[in-house]
């Protein structure tokens, strides 16, 4: 322009003025206006054992339909603990993605709003009004998600959730829903195979949740829980872990808690007999310190597969029982599934109970060595070669003693 005689000096000065003015200030301008996300807070707490006494405990919660609702609250309400930090808990929402309009429409409007939704229609106010008064009547904080996705990838949005929210266990519906008659009816192998890829490749603890009406259809309030708890004790890392969680149930005022041990006779004892009895001993000094009865321990022998199936019989009359998913026990069922030696008797049609049942498999780095070194971006095929060999051979869940444990097997 100065060239063309079309601006003058002056003009031509003052706009290489402005320029220079512009580059130099646009820097400390955008490092005052922009602030960068701060760095999360590192994933220490991955199982319900070993974290602070005061410390906050996360639970991601997942759940199919309303149905698996009351129970779950229920027993989240038991697991609150009281004189310790508070339970946060993330209510997962798990919606199969399908061709049919409603899912996209369900898509669609998750992307628009930015926010946790659910179907319309009266079970969606149930849900909603469900989870609102839970948190009004209790101390535990509440925040609803949803996941929607192909039931073959549907675990990793559990597995990344439990991550992003830095979970210190995950509890999953059983892949079997209650009927009226008292039996339980598959929801079918891709239900399946969610819970046994999550208890794989989950970042931290992990228990399925075999819902027989905790507490009946409804939500129970805080002030009027009173449920009874039969943990049940044989040893090994599971095991522990689910004692963890007894003992966080028996700081509740309204639930009471029966530790029932299975003494096996072992000549030698190891390093995990060590760790056995370290947490059976912190669980009776509590018992000494409640004064009302509410906490017990009993032990018996467990010398024969008849001797442990009459021992638990005789504790059916319990509201919920929770197990370690691997004891070192043999079978008490012919074909064990993910639940576990135990368990899996636990949830038969051969023991007679209206108890619900918490399997509870304790975090292993070693076994998940990829949950150490997470990368969100990164998403493995959905079906594994364990999966394919599980479906083609009905692999089931055999214990081993506690020096071969692995807790990979699924």
């Amino acid at each position: 322009g100065k060239d063309r005689k079309v601006r003058n000096d002056e003009a031509f000065a003052i706009m290489v003025l402005m320029a220079l003015f512009t580059t130099f200030i646009t820097t400390p301008i955008v490092m005052a206006s922009y602030k960068p996300a701060r760095p999360t807070a590192p994933y220490k707490r991955r199982t319900v054992d070993g974290g602070e006494a005061d410390g906050e405990l996360r639970v991601l919660a997942c759940f199919h339909t309303n149905r698996n609702i009351p129970t779950l609250l229920n027993l989240v309400e038991s697991s609150r603990g009281t004189g310790r930090g508070r339970l946060v808990m993330y209510a997962m929402h798990l919606v199969e993605l399908s061709e049919r309009s409603s899912a996209i429409t369900l898509v669609q409007r998750a992307r628009r709003n930015g926010m946790p939704f659910f179907n319309s229609g009266d079970k969606a106010e149930q849900m909603v009004v469900a989870f609102e008064a839970f948190q009004q009547l209790s101390s535990v904080r509440v925040r609803p998600m949803t996941a929607i996705s192909d039931l073959d990838t549907i675990h990793r949005d559990v597995i990344d959730s439990a991550t992003a929210k830095r979970a210190a266990i995950v509890v999953m519906p059983y892949h079997k829903m209650l009927q009226h008659d008292g039996t339980f009816q598959s929801l079918g192998s891709a239900y399946h195979a969610i819970n046994k890829r999550v208890l794989r490749e989950a970042p931290c603890s992990v228990a399925v949740l075999v819902d027989r009406g905790l507490g009946g259809h409804a939500q129970v309030s805080a002030k009027n829980v009173a449920f009874s708890v039969a943990a049940l004790f044989f040893g090994g890392p599971d095991d522990r872990e689910a004692l963890a969680y007894a003992t966080r149930m028996a700081e509740h005022p309204g639930v009471a808690v029966t530790l029932e041990r299975f003494r096996p006779s072992r000549a030698q004892p190891d390093e995990e007999d060590a760790a056995d009895e370290a947490a059976v001993e912190a669980f009776k000094s509590k018992v000494g310190m409640v004064k009302d009865g509410s906490v017990r321990f009993d032990e018996r022998p467990a010398q024969s597969k008849a001797e442990v199936m009459e021992a638990i019989n005789s504790l059916s009359m319990f509201s919920v029982f929770v197990v370690g998913r691997m004891p070192p026990t043999a079978p008490l069922v012919e074909k064990p599934d993910e639940l576990g030696p135990v368990g899996s008797y636990l949830a038969s049609p051969e023991f007679r109970t209206s108890a619900s049942v918490l399997v509870v498999k304790r975090y292993d780095p070693a076994a998940n060595p990829a949950s150490k070194r997470y990368d969100p971006k990164a998403r493995p095929p959905a079906a594994t070669e364990e999966d394919a060999l599980d479906e083609l051979t009905g692999a089931a869940v055999v214990p081993v003693a506690h020096s071969q444990m692995n807790h990979d097997i699924v």
